[in-house]
């Protein structure tokens, strides 16, 4: 009986934690990318570096993601339609969870223009300076980005950090 009630607890911890890293993203028009654009990511996290190619492209469907890996392979796809994120992975991908490194670039890709309905139509609160970015949630840091380094984003709550180096057509 003992056995099975930490089971029962342990899988109740992983599906909290599970729920806790997944960023919701706001259905409105305004909080998506405008234009279309493919980037090379530097994704570094937990002593790992891992380098991805995003093309992110709108459609009558929301938004596609779709990322490779240095030779070229699918690692993961996603489609992202009022504010609900489906997502492709391949087994092969062993990397930073897609959709948390998704809603990141998302919000890397609207630094420029922030808009506080943005965040706070999904629960988090946008935090501006004039050299800063941040997003928390309860409370807690979960997205974070320095004109200092413009051409990055930090993840707090993975301790990752992203690179992204935009690519012409």
């Amino acid at each position: 009986m003992r056995l099975m009630a930490r089971s029962v607890v342990l899988l109740m911890s992983l599906w909290a934690t599970a729920c806790s890293t997944v960023l919701p993203f706001s259905a409105g028009k305004a909080c998506l990318p405008l234009l279309d654009s493919t980037a090379r990511l530097k994704v570094q996290y937990d002593g790992h570096t891992e380098y991805l190619l995003l093309r992110t492209e709108q459609n009558a469907g929301g938004v596609v993601f779709v990322a490779l890996d240095t030779i070229g392979s699918p690692q993961f796809s996603a489609n992202l339609n009022n504010g609900q994120l489906a997502l492709e992975r391949s087994p092969l991908y062993r990397g930073l969870e897609p959709a948390v490194l998704l809603w990141g670039y998302n919000w890397w890709q609207l630094r420029t223009e922030p808009r506080a309905i943005c965040a706070e139509s999904v629960g988090l609160q946008l935090h501006q300076t004039t050299s800063t970015l941040s997003l928390t949630q309860n409370g807690q840091p979960s997205w974070h980005w320095s004109s200092a380094q413009p051409m990055q984003f930090d993840l707090p709550q993975l301790g990752a950090r992203v690179s992204v180096i935009p690519l012409e057509k």
